[in-house]
């Protein structure tokens, strides 16, 4: 029992004992007071069915997620006002609707007025200020008595999440292969297409014997074994610096702006890879959500290979999670020959020449892109070092930027 309870008790029996008429009425208004409130405590949020939902969990910076937030009374018992608090990671916009500010971001904040078995939805849509791994829920419902004080409160765990991607904008050609008589070929053919088949030569020791064809043996008089045409692409590594700035990897300080525009312009080397129909990979030295502290996906050109690595780019963190030396220590070890390592990095190569000059060794071809800002510098001293090397620079701020240039 209430502290109102029992003081209504107490003007009642004071009031009949006193012979008080207005003592007793005030006494009987608040214990019917109290008793509406206990009630829609105990059942004003029983039966209160609360549903949010997304109509994809993935977008890309710029455009919107529909959103349908469904409320339903489904008992006798009317609400005067039921509030919903969806809590929501910072950075997250509702086109429909400013959020409240909350202890860890923003909050969602919906009230209505329900009848008994009352159903109400509402549509939204949202988005994100930048690109990253954002949530809506758990869900505060609070609930409110016929007089409109609050009766009861309650947390629901039940959440959504979404992805943002970083925006792509118009690129050219990273790696063309070069065409001879109208096929496209690659720049050096160090492995063949088992589907392109080009003809015979003469069979050398060696050469696997379900290579040999033999209907074309058996009518020349000796082994010839098949020959195939070299793949159509080459294999790219994206190897994305994820620091802009000289210092160590543990160093929390960045340029958010440097930053964005970093993934912005990876993200769109990846578009252009996959339209190119390349096989192309990235490893980046940065957090994504899982144990290990480097992300990679490896090389592959199966469909969806420019979605995936788009949506690497979106869960990856604004800060290194090791030195960048130590993913091209691994890249070293795990690329195989002929692959070319596209090295996207915002600052002067210098420190980590020497882990470029050890892939090369091991068989890649390496390519600076350097996209900072004293860009032209940095790929100067990456050709002076004897490194292929571009210049690659948005044509304005990240957000409105439309096209990537790229200069040798």
């Amino acid at each position: 029992m209430t502290g109102q309870a029992v003081g209504a008790i107490f003007l009642i029996l004071a009031g009949t004992a006193l012979d008080v008429p207005i003592v007793l009425v005030l006494g009987v208004f608040t214990l019917v007071v109290e008793a509406i409130r206990e009630v829609w405590a105990r059942y004003g949020l029983r039966d209160v069915t609360y549903a949010r939902h997304l109509a994809t969990d993935r977008t890309t910076w710029g455009e919107e997620i529909p959103l349908t937030i469904e409320v339903w009374n489904r008992k006798p018992l009317p609400l005067a006002w039921l509030r919903a608090d969806d809590a929501a990671t910072h950075g997250v916009v509702v086109r429909e609707r400013a959020l409240v500010d909350g202890v860890q971001g923003g909050v969602l904040r919906n009230v209505w007025t329900l009848a008994p078995w009352e159903r109400v939805t509402r549509y939204f849509h949202v988005g994100a200020a930048r690109r990253g791994v954002f949530a809506l829920g758990p869900v505060a419902l609070a609930v409110g008595d016929l007089v409109a004080r609050q009766a009861a409160t309650e947390e629901r765990p039940s959440a959504v999440s979404f992805l943002v991607r970083p925006r792509t904008v118009a690129t050219p050609e990273m790696e063309r292969p070069e065409r001879w008589g109208g096929v496209e070929r690659v720049k050096a053919g160090l492995t063949e297409d088992p589907a392109r088949f080009a003809g015979v030569r003469p069979y050398a020791p060696g050469d696997p014997l379900r290579r040999i064809h033999q209907r074309a043996s058996a009518r020349l008089g000796r082994p010839v074994t098949k020959r195939f045409e070299p793949s159509r692409d080459r294999e790219v590594l994206i190897a994305l610096d994820v620091q802009t700035e000289h210092g160590p990897a543990w160093d929390m300080a960045f340029d958010d702006e440097a930053v964005e525009g970093l993934y912005v312009v990876a993200a769109s080397v990846a578009r252009s890879l996959a339209a190119e129909h390349a096989m192309f990979g990235i490893a980046a030295a940065g957090y994504s959500g899982a144990e290990t502290r480097l992300a990679h996906i490896p090389i592959s050109a199966a469909p969806g290979q420019a979605e995936r690595v788009l949506d690497l780019l979106a869960r990856l963190s604004s800060h290194a999670s090791a030195p960048f030396e130590r993913l091209l220590l691994f890249i070293q070890r795990t690329a195989r020959p002929g692959t070319t390592v596209m090295v996207l990095t915002a600052r002067d190569p210098s420190p980590f020449v020497a882990h470029l000059r050890r892939i090369e060794r091991s068989g890649c071809r390496v390519v600076v892109l350097a996209c900072g800002r004293r860009a032209g510098d940095d790929a100067a001293r990456a050709r002076a070092f004897g490194f292929a090397a571009r210049v690659a620079r948005l044509d304005g701020p990240w957000r409105t930027a439309e096209t990537l240039l790229v200069a040798r």
